[in-house]
């Protein structure tokens, strides 16, 4: 006669192989964003509370039709979970930026910010998890969209050469973060290990101020 549980034991690890996969995001689970084979996940623990919602006047920026849009007949996008995860980037244990998508090292010399060449904009949620793109296009494309309209705890310019991090500006219109903001960022950087001076609006031109140096 068979032992009592003895057939629980036979498609255990076939049970044990489903629970992964919808782990994963894999068969029979929800599809979730995926980084590079090697790279850190996205940080999941709150760590600053201190977060600057968008202006108000960008409430309707994806709308075209709508009246109060700031950008008539133009529609900003807004990037999902999966989208946004494309967009992340982390510090690596010798200071370098990369992204999460391939482990390359970021760089921005061609970067096309609206306020200068050479420059990503950027944006960080409450949990320290960073999203940049050299890509920002008026009407179409803006720290709004990295962030999906949601509140940041930091947001602003970077300047990255071959992944070294030269410096952050604040300067982000949908945002415009205060030093309180700039502040999570100085903090994230400095939980890596790097300091890298983080200037405000106008950044490392005429009439700029260092926040954090």
């Amino acid at each position: 006669m068979a032992r009592r549980g003895g057939g629980a034991g036979i498609f255990k690890p076939i049970l044990n192989w489903l629970r992964k996969g919808k782990r994963a995001g894999g068969h029979g689970g929800p599809h979730r964003p995926h980084h590079a084979p090697g790279t850190p996940g996205p940080h999941t623990t709150p760590r600053y509370p201190r977060q600057k919602p968008m202006l108000d006047k960008y409430r309707h920026e994806t709308d075209p039709h709508h009246p109060n849009n700031p950008f008539p007949g133009r529609q900003v996008a807004r990037l999902d979970d999966a989208q946004r995860e494309a967009h992340r980037v982390f510090i690596d244990g010798q200071g370098n930026l990369r992204r999460a998508r391939d482990g390359s090292l970021y760089d921005t010399q061609q970067g096309t910010s609206a306020w200068g060449g050479g420059r990503a904009i950027f944006v960080m949620d409450g949990r320290g998890n960073i999203y940049a793109s050299n890509h920002h296009a008026p009407g179409q494309f803006h720290h709004s969209s990295l962030a999906g309209g949601h509140p940041v705890a930091a947001a602003g310019e970077l300047s990255v050469s071959n992944g070294r991090i030269n410096y952050a500006t604040a300067a982000s219109g949908h945002y415009q973060p205060g030093p309180e903001h700039m502040a999570n960022l100085a903090q994230e950087f400095g939980r890596n290990g790097i300091r890298p001076p983080i200037w405000d609006f106008r950044g490392p031109h005429p009439g700029g101020r260092p926040l954090f140096a």
